[in-house]
């Protein structure tokens, strides 16, 4: 696989990222799933197959690409679309271990105990699982009964507040 591929490729999958983030700043479509196909699916296969179209007819004297390399470059795309379209759900949605995060981030410098998660999640079938993963993954850390969030835990809230006030989504909420 040729680097012109690969940019191509990563170009165009940019290039949605973006209609996707003005799409959603602006209306907020209700049917997000078919949405995400459209604008991930659709609208390369059909810039792409208008591009490689008349690219071969000649209308397009710059760089012409063989059919193949057309069709690889779609499906470079199509593995970075289908990553992102599988994980949107997970960045709209509450997720439980974002929320433990982000209240722990915003307790008092000692951290938070075990007590005031419980009163946010009642169900300790939910909590501890969560809290365990946390503390594997190095989100968090637990230091004479209080929960701190890590370095490493603080970035990776900040990614996922990111996107969400990229797409014009609530902190916190789904």
């Amino acid at each position: 696989m040729t680097f012109s591929i690969l940019l191509a490729g990563t170009l165009i999958f940019i290039g949605c990222l973006c209609l996707h983030i003005i799409l959603w700043r602006t209306c907020h479509p209700k049917k997000r799933f078919i949405a995400l196909l459209c604008i991930f699916i659709l609208l390369p296969m059909l810039f792409i197959g208008g591009y490689a179209g008349l690219s071969r007819l000649g209308f397009l004297s710059a760089y012409s690409m063989t059919p193949t390399e057309w069709l690889a470059i779609y499906l470079f795309h199509l593995a970075f679309s289908s990553a992102y379209i599988l994980s949107y759900p997970a960045i709209e949605a509450v997720s439980p271990s974002l929320a433990i995060l982000l209240i722990v981030g915003d307790s008092n410098p000692n951290g938070a105990v075990h007590d005031d998660l419980l009163h946010v999640f009642d169900d300790e079938i939910v909590l501890e699982p969560r809290i365990h993963d946390l503390i594997e993954a190095g989100f968090i850390a637990e230091s004479n009964g209080f929960f701190m969030v890590t370095h490493r835990g603080v970035a990776f809230v900040r990614c996922f507040m990111l996107l969400r006030r990229l797409l014009g989504l609530p902190i916190g909420k789904g």
